[in-house]
């Protein structure tokens, strides 16, 4: 019961943060989108290089 209603007051605060600070996720997104690729990138070459 305490994790469904933690769940349901995170969801009302992070749709909150949203909805007043639509830059703060477009620049979330961009930094994830970054990161991801880095990881790929390093993944790839680490595979390459030594197998």
């Amino acid at each position: 019961m305490a994790v469904a209603l933690l769940s349901v007051a995170f969801r009302e605060q992070l749709a909150r943060l949203l909805s007043t600070r639509p830059r703060l996720l477009a620049a979330a997104s961009k930094t994830i989108e970054a990161a991801a690729g880095v990881i790929l990138l390093a993944v790839s070459v680490h595979e390459n290089v030594f197998t």
